[in-house]
């Protein structure tokens, strides 16, 4: 996949000031593409992602329509939040009219602007997902998921493939494909990714309630959400990303924060909006 990178999230440390960190925070107003696409805490406008669009199957003569995909901000069952929340996240989806598996792609990008992520900082987002498309006619299945990106390059990726075993899968500098829990498939029921760097090259990742470390190549400095051919009813939700840190002694470290409150993280205690 192509990476397009934003600067738009950042650390910035100042040696010899001994303070605790200070949280920067958004809420999202639109959905990646839109400029701004959220409002700092002090009500001023930013625009955080980068969006992405490839298309899907073509529209040719006698088919049923062209097949793509798209952002918006809001939720497709029409009720209120995602997962029973009462505010809106953006969502990315894909669509086809002329069979399973023609459906366009979405990413969303980010590079957090204050540089690479550091040993102790934990980067996290909030995800909902609906449905995605098996594998079919040659064609291989849908992916929706997330990565942490080295420069243009995936270093890290958690994802979920339509008619797979029904479980979330991660890839990284040492593993393929490999099964990161027993959690199932969660369907329109938001839980929260969370990276943590803990070495020069190691990372250890929570999500929902799976959970698994391993190693990545060069520095984490993105983050790219996506919605790959999922398909007809394949909106993916997202909200809240965030990058915290544990600042070390004589450091003062400035956070920002993206995304909105959907569901809180109470065992990280901290305070969203």
């Amino acid at each position: 996949m192509k990476k397009v990178l934003l600067s738009a999230i950042g650390i910035l440390g100042f040696v010899g000031l001994a303070f605790a960190s200070n949280n920067f925070s958004y809420a999202a107003t639109g959905s990646p593409g839109s400029s701004p696409d959220g409002l700092d805490q002090n009500n001023n406008p930013l625009t955080v992602w980068t969006l992405v669009d490839t298309a899907g199957g073509t529209n040719g003569a006698n088919d049923n329509g062209a097949d793509g995909e798209g952002v918006y901000f809001g939720n497709p069952d029409g009720s209120g939040g995602i997962g029973g929340g009462s505010v809106s996240s953006w969502q990315e989806y894909s669509y086809q009219n002329d069979g399973v598996g023609l459906g366009g792609s979405v990413n969303a990008y980010n590079t957090f602007s204050g540089g690479a992520l550091t040993l102790g900082q934990t980067v996290s987002i909030n995800f909902v997902m609906r449905a995605t498309d098996p594998a079919t006619g040659g064609r291989p299945a849908g992916q929706v998921g997330v990565s942490l990106l080295n420069g243009s390059s995936d270093a890290i990726t958690f994802y979920i493939y339509g008619g797979g075993p029904g479980n979330y899968f991660y890839s990284d500098a040492g593993s393929t494909g490999a099964n990161a829990g027993p959690m199932g498939y969660q369907y329109q029921n938001a839980f929260n990714i969370a990276f943590t760097q803990t070495g020069a090259n190691t990372y250890s990742a929570v999500a929902g309630s799976d959970n698994w470390s391993g190693t990545f190549n060069g520095s984490l400095s993105g983050i790219d959400v996506f919605d790959d051919a999922g398909g007809n009813g394949s909106d993916v939700g997202f909200n809240n990303l965030t990058i915290t840190s544990v600042p070390e002694p004589g450091t003062l470290t400035l956070i920002f924060v993206g995304g909105m409150l959907l569901f809180g993280h109470p065992s990280r205690g901290r305070n969203r909006i």
